[in-house]
């Protein structure tokens, strides 16, 4: 009966084992974003380091998330207040417009260049792509082609000034075409640049506004970022703003920048689905930031431990004498992390770099290399610090100094004695004589 009994014990702790094991793999996994997206990243906003990836290079194409290096491109060559003409290249664009769906607007028709990146911006007007690449290359009359032919060429230029190694673009507004492309990594470098600068961040926190051509025509808009809007479920407080886009090629697309506590990240959600209340690009987006934040990196290697053991050649008494090799450990001054994902986990790599070493001159307060762990687009580096001072390195030989000391000692005493010995001889013979 006791030996039934222990059986059934041990059985139901191995059960017990078992199903927590389940349950602690299962929660892991359940803690990744529910992204319906093909593909998705998140970064941090100030050095862009990698939170989680899906497919970060996979080629997509960007729609209308095209306008935010449009925006970029108006900042660098227009102020605010500065006047732009409604182009016969903005006339000709498909909807959504603002000169077909809310108001007709005549070719030369002037509005504020700060009317226009709203107009881009939150309403995700297709026309005012084309006003401001046609008064950035002064050309308002060209048609749709001839526009879009010149522009690209800026356009692109500073895809390559920003790094974007996988995208070319073709329309400033984004519509589709096959050479039109990007990936997800990319547009989050583009991000990056763009909301960094203050006019594009002050716009796309708007959810509403109301902009007016110079003739005093008004155009009420809606931002189309669902989640800067409070009426909305998905809405979301901490969201900054951001970018949409869809195309039937692209499907939903969604760029957007949060501010929790004072840590900005930046999300992509790209080629998200259709669905009839069209919620669901929101809710990869909520996904994805929610788990970003809640993240916490990943320890390499922990602070005041060892990193690594270098071997150190000296004499013990500086100048001269047996040579001694010391094995010192080399100690960091912070944990070493990273953010444990698709992209990080097939790129990262760590160096360390040491500086010539003396022996005379250790101090455990003193860094005497580094370590640099290499990310996608940017490197941390880490301080390393010896484990022992040059007092410590000296302590190792109280043995050999004391052996040493005595040996100096014993042969004063016998010179001493010599040196007596001579004297009184010397003293003797004076004597005799």
């Amino acid at each position: 009966m006791k030996h039934k009994f222990l059986s059934t014990l041990i059985s139901f702790t191995l059960i017990f084992s078992i199903s927590s094991t389940t349950f602690a793999a299962t929660s892991k996994t359940s803690s990744e974003p529910s992204i319906v997206a093909k593909t998705a990243i998140s970064i941090d906003a100030e050095t862009g380091e990698v939170i989680y990836s899906k497919n970060p290079d996979d080629k997509i194409y960007p729609a209308s998330t095209t306008k935010l290096l449009t925006a970029l491109l108006l900042t660098k060559s227009k102020k605010p207040s500065d006047m732009l003409a409604y182009s016969n290249s903005a006339k000709e664009q498909p909807e959504f417009s603002l000169n077909k769906n809310i108001h007709p607007i005549k070719v030369g028709e002037k509005m504020s260049a700060d009317s226009v990146m709203q107009g881009l911006l939150i309403y995700s007007g297709n026309d005012m792509a084309y006003v401001i690449a046609s008064n950035i290359l002064g050309k308002i009359n060209d048609s749709t082609n001839e526009t879009k032919n010149n522009f690209s060429s800026i356009m692109n230029k500073e895809v390559q000034a920003l790094g974007l190694k996988n995208t070319h673009f073709v329309t400033p507004n984004g519509l589709h075409d096959d050479n039109h492309y990007s990936t997800a990594y990319d547009m989050s470098k583009l991000a990056k640049a763009a909301f960094k600068n203050k006019w594009i961040y002050d716009t796309i926190s708007k959810q509403k506004s109301t902009i007016y051509t110079e003739d005093k025509v008004k155009f009420p808009i809606t931002n189309t970022n669902k989640i800067i809007d409070p009426k909305e479920s998905v809405y979301d407080k901490t969201c900054i703003g951001g970018k949409t886009g869809s195309t039937s090629n692209a499907g939903k697309c969604l760029i957007a920048l949060y501010n929790r506590n004072g840590r900005k990240i930046i999300g992509v959600v790209m080629k998200s689905v259709y669905d009839s209340k069209d919620l669901q690009v929101f809710k990869d987006m909520q996904s994805l930031i929610n788990y970003s934040y809640e993240c916490s990196p990943t320890t390499l290697h922990k602070k005041s431990t060892a990193y690594s053991t270098i071997k150190v050649s000296y004499k013990p008494f500086k100048f001269f004498g047996p040579e001694k090799t010391a094995n010192i450990n080399l100690i960091l001054d912070k944990d070493i992390v990273y953010y444990k994902n698709q992209l990080n986990d097939t790129e990262k790599s760590v160096t360390q770099n040491i500086s010539s070493i003396n022996p005379w001159k250790l101090n455990s307060n003193n860094s005497v290399g580094t370590v640099t762990l290499s990310e996608r687009g940017i490197t941390k580096t880490y301080k390393l610090y010896p484990s022992i001072s040059t007092k410590d390195l000296l302590g190792t030989n109280k043995l050999l100094y004391g052996l040493t000391l005595l040996g100096i000692i014993a042969i004063l005493g016998v010179l001493i004695t010599i040196i007596f010995k001579i004297a009184k001889r010397s003293r003797s013979k004076k004597s005799y004589f």
